[in-house]
């Protein structure tokens, strides 16, 4: 039987996606203590501190909320009466604006920053999220290592699976890995500028969704699923 194949430009721009969320997972732990889109790891994260000293209870409650206020968000807009691209795209361009409006806010050192940085990137997390489930590829439907890995040598020959997605996992895993370095190294630097280059990248990915008939993307459009 034969395997359903993936949009490739989906593919691409979910790929970019995870590269983005590698950078701001490793940005949110650094500066706000909390992850503002792997919630799994915020609820672990809310659950040691309250056996130690520091307790992160109160922001770790408030991005899960926040989430879940992006998540509903996105709900709702996925199933609007457009093609599944258009919609990724629609989620992506308002990520994309409001990781922008965050890194704004971080700039200009706006009182309570801490906190409306942190409620705006876990919004703009949840929608994210609900955005790569509409993509619906495999293993990406939320960008974390666990699933990408698993999949990766469950599916081998070695298991004696087809191997497919092979690439596509690979590069996947090592976008994330290689977010997560560029996120912390330019959070030294600069947070905001931090942000703002990952808002870029997922304004970037929307973007090449938009565009059609490009002869740069040709070969995007031909060539087989990763």
């Amino acid at each position: 039987m034969k395997t359903q194949s993936h949009d490739p430009r989906l593919v691409i721009a979910v790929i970019m996606v995870t590269v983005a969320m590698g950078a701001l997972d490793a940005i949110s732990l650094t500066h706000l203590q909390v992850f503002t889109g792997y919630m799994t790891a915020t609820v672990i994260l809310i659950a040691v501190h309250l056996v130690s000293a520091q307790s992160i209870l109160g922001p770790g409650l408030l991005a899960i909320s926040s989430y879940l206020v992006g998540a509903a968000l996105g709900g709702r807009l996925v199933r609007r009466a457009h093609s599944r691209r258009r919609t990724v795209a629609d989620l992506l361009m308002g990520v994309g604006a409001l990781i922008l409006a965050a890194a704004a806010i971080w700039w200009v050192d706006m009182t309570w920053r801490y906190y409306v940085t942190l409620v705006v990137l876990a919004v703009a997390m949840g929608l994210q999220t609900s955005a790569t489930r509409h993509a619906q590829v495999t293993d990406l439907t939320l960008p974390a290592a666990t699933l990408l890995l698993h999949g990766l040598v469950h599916d081998s020959r070695l298991a004696g699976g087809p191997a497919r997605g092979t690439w596509r996992r690979l590069a996947a895993i090592f976008g994330l890995f290689g977010g997560a370095v560029l996120g912390a190294w330019a959070s030294s630097l600069s947070v905001p500028i931090a942000i703002a280059l990952v808002g870029l990248t997922i304004t970037g990915a929307g973007f090449l969704l938009y565009l059609r008939d490009h002869p740069l993307l040709e070969r995007l459009e031909n060539v087989s699923p990763l």
